[in-house]
């Protein structure tokens, strides 16, 4: 004989994902990441001393003084982050909510990011604004600028790591309510980063093709690919077994909705594209194909997070679950 199961006394909507949190915010995670990421491998390559060759006089003159922008390719992350944090503050509102979002670090991820996000803007333009400056008065050479450097990369490192930490410290959303988030975008970050870096360098002629520091950029950009896939496929794996909810992400973005914005923005643009492109551009030393595979592969980067954002449902609230169990235990038949 089968048991009766208790009607849900309220309604379910398992697969209606979360609607607060968007495009804009999409845009901010996006761009503070590929930021932070661009960072963290420029500035690893200018410490290790990769032979980049990079044209020394390269720059613009301003009112008679000369600016060196041979280093700018490298050092650009903190713009990216700067020009993505105003969507954050877009979307929380200008007035009370921001303002007390920002005021609570104890209690609020936004708040903690904005001290990271703000500490690594004004660190990171500083290290940047030295590389173009010809003034000698800032003592370029110092190795206090080393000690602003390291600062600047290890919040940078956090920026990168924090825009999947704000995501799961809602933990109200199961699909992002997961330690693999983080690392997923901080390997993204790593690889649009390094991506935005090939683009800029080959874009602003600083280099070429052929030379040893984009085929060594190369090669790490396409393991930072193939590392990424592998996590992302854990990420969902991991989401699909751990409820209900997060079961229903993961077929969301594979067979719901979302399968365009996954297939064909995640997995297409942001994974296959880039690495068989990559690969074609080498065997022809092809610049315009390794430019598409980098278009592809930055697009895929933004799809990635819009897609996690738009596939996140929300978990049953306690007090529906609390009733729903005791209202089970009242109706299920006695065995003896």
């Amino acid at each position: 004989m089968n048991t009766p199961t208790a009607p849900s006394i309220f309604p379910r909507k398992v697969c209606s994902p979360q609607k607060e949190w968007g495009e804009i915010i999409a845009i901010y995670l996006y761009l503070a990441g590929m930021g932070a990421g661009s960072y963290v491998i420029g500035i690893l390559l200018l410490w290790i001393g990769v032979p980049f060759n990079l044209l020394p006089t390269f720059g613009f003159d301003l009112f008679g003084i000369h600016f060196y922008l041979s280093k700018a390719p490298l050092l650009w992350g903190p713009i990216m982050v700067s020009i993505g944090a105003p969507f954050l503050i877009l979307d929380l509102g200008i007035k009370w909510r921001f303002m007390y979002a920002c005021l609570n670090p104890r209690t609020s991820w936004v708040a903690r990011g904005f001290i990271i996000l703000s500490v690594f803007i004004v660190l990171g333009l500083l290290v940047f604004a030295k590389s173009i400056f010809p003034f000698q008065w800032l003592r370029p050479e110092s190795s206090v600028w080393f000690f602003v450097e390291f600062i600047a990369f290890v919040f940078a490192f956090a920026t990168a790591l924090y825009t999947g930490i704000l995501l799961k410290a809602t933990k109200s959303v199961p699909l992002w309510n997961t330690p693999f988030l983080p690392i997923l975008f901080l390997a993204s970050a790593l690889s649009t980063g390094s991506m935005s870096i090939l683009l800029s360098t080959l874009g602003t002629g600083l280099l070429s093709y052929d030379s040893p520091a984009i085929q060594g950029l190369l090669v790490m950009e396409q393991v930072l690919i193939i590392i990424e896939g592998v996590i992302l496929y854990i990420f969902l794996w991991g989401r699909y077994r751990s409820s209900e909810q997060g079961k229903e992400s993961v077929r969301l973005l594979i067979s719901g909705k979302l399968r365009y914005i996954f297939w064909q923005g995640i997995i297409v643009l942001g994974f296959l594209f880039p690495l068989v492109l990559e690969w074609i551009s080498k065997y022809y030393q092809s610049p315009l194909l390794l430019g598409v595979a980098g278009l592809s592969l930055l697009t895929g980067g933004f799809f990635l997070r819009l897609g996690l954002l738009q596939a996140g449902i929300k978990d049953q609230i306690p007090m529906q679950r609390l009733v729903e169990f005791q209202y089970g235990l009242k109706t299920a038949p006695k065995s003896f």
